[in-house]
């Protein structure tokens, strides 16, 4: 039975911060969340153009209902634009013995107020003592003390001054000091680093606050809580979505996106290595050092966001045998070649290494081939002038056909519409290097595919 929560909030029509960012946090952390809205705002990544409150018997009537049918074990506060909407929900949440974490919500990051002044009295005079945890940034830390927030003494003192006003812990979020969020309870002080994560970040207080209503709803520890929130919003920043003209949203499902595309990806790796085993003529296809079958993730980064067939396809005994699992982060050749083709084009996130004699069956086929030199001038953004084997044979196709996989011939597929995805070939051919015999990579949108791709082009040549 998963956990009730209840936010308490304005809706942002945006969808980036408010109830909208709260309920994502909630479903992603696997709660149910609840929500009652006190205003409704005209809002996007620009800023907060309009706001129309609704009446503190609305906001009353709203929570009524959720505490009449649900047993709600953590809430928490957001926009509360007037002293009467915070009076209402003081008193309800009171009555009803319900922990809360309090995001004192002055501003939008966006831009735009939404507490009154004279809510922010009301705040002090009756929320605050009620509330469990408060999770100001700097400048609401200062709005509610006095105290100008800009390092962690005088957060400190903020800290300790929220908590004489009856809060039992506060938590002063650290996105404006070197991202070290402050922890405050008891008579103790906790300083949480971080890096700093690029991305948009509307939403990021709302998604914080939100995270850690859910860990706390689930039984963890102030502290842990606190952990574990602060790293669900580094996730959620670091997969933002880069939207509208202003501040993007956060994106509270990326940490769980990312997973399902690591498992895809193993999948679709495993696959490949299965097609591959029953492919007639492949053994005559692969390397002295392995065939290896590489897939990136999307919006693939680094090696650790590619994985591979660890140690490749190898012919033994005359059957082809996989000599490992399947691993993120082998950073083979293969792999590496991906990283680079996915700059130039991020819907070419696999690759697969053969041997010199697949040159000809590749050439045979009509694929678009071009060397290793030439690859790398398409990474520096140059236009390719020639593309000759070391046979003195014309790789290219033309210079400007697209992919194979990218036709109706191949994939069923139209050709992309995107103008930022640049044409790359079928094939790179690595020529002879250092004593090392050359080999062949296939370049495609999956290693499924590039594994059927193999199998037609042996089909062909048997």
């Amino acid at each position: 039975m998963p956990k009730v929560v209840l936010t308490v909030g304005g809706s942002d029509s945006g969808g980036g911060a408010g109830i909208q960012a709260d309920i994502k946090t909630f479903s992603a952390l696997g709660l149910h969340g609840t929500s009652a809205i006190t205003a409704i705002t005209a809002q996007n990544t620009l800023g907060v153009q309009h706001i129309y409150p609704l009446s503190p018997e609305q906001v009353r009537a709203q929570m009524q209902s959720i505490t009449d049918d649900f047993s709600v074990d953590w809430a928490k506060t957001g926009m509360l634009h007037s002293a009467q909407i915070v009076n209402e929900v003081a008193d309800h949440l009171q009555e009803n013995g319900i922990p809360l974490v309090l995001d004192p919500v002055i501003e939008a990051e966006a831009g735009g107020r939404l507490l009154r002044p004279d809510a922010v009295s009301a705040l002090k005079d009756h929320l605050i003592p009620l509330a469990d945890v408060v999770t100001p940034n700097i400048f609401e830390a200062e709005a509610l003390t006095g105290i100008a927030v800009c390092d962690m003494e005088s957060a400190t003192r903020a800290a300790r001054n929220i908590m004489s006003l009856g809060a039992k812990a506060v938590i002063v979020k650290g996105g404006h000091l070197n991202c070290t969020d402050l922890v405050a309870y008891g008579d103790r002080i906790i300083h949480l680093p971080s890096e700093r994560i690029a991305g948009q970040n509307h939403g990021i207080g709302c998604t914080f606050s939100a995270a850690l209503t859910s860990f706390l709803a689930q039984g963890l520890g102030l502290e842990h809580s606190a952990r574990k929130a602060k790293e669900f919003a580094k996730n959620a920043l670091r997969g933002s979505f880069s939207l509208g003209g202003g501040a993007g949203p956060v994106n509270q499902s990326w940490k769980l996106r990312e997973e399902a595309s690591r498992y895809q990806v193993i999948c679709d790796l495993q696959g490949t290595a299965d097609i591959l085993r029953g492919v007639e003529g492949f053994t005559e296809l692969i390397p002295k050092g392995g065939s290896i079958p590489a897939q990136a993730l999307p919006d693939a980064r680094s090696p650790e966001d590619v994985a591979e067939v660890e140690g490749g396809l190898r012919v033994f005994q005359h059957r082809i045998c996989q000599l490992g699992g399947i691993k993120f982060g082998c950073a083979s050749r293969t792999a590496c070649t991906v990283l680079a083709a996915m700059k130039i084009n991020p819907e070419t996130r696999a690759a697969l290494n053969l041997s010199p004699k697949a040159l000809s069956y590749c050439q045979d086929a009509g694929l678009w081939i071009i060397d290793r030199d030439q690859f790398e001038m398409l990474e520096e953004d140059r236009p390719i002038l020639s593309s000759i084997s070391s046979s003195g044979q014309s790789l290219l196709r033309s210079s400007d056909q697209s992919s194979l996989w990218s036709s109706e011939k191949i994939s069923g597929r139209k050709k992309s519409s995107k103008k930022t995805a640049a044409a790359l070939p079928d094939a790179i051919w690595d020529g002879d290097s250092g004593g090392i015999e050359g080999e062949i990579i296939l370049l495609g949108p999956s290693a499924t595919f590039l594994a059927h791709l193999v199998a037609r082009l042996a089909g062909v040549q048997g």
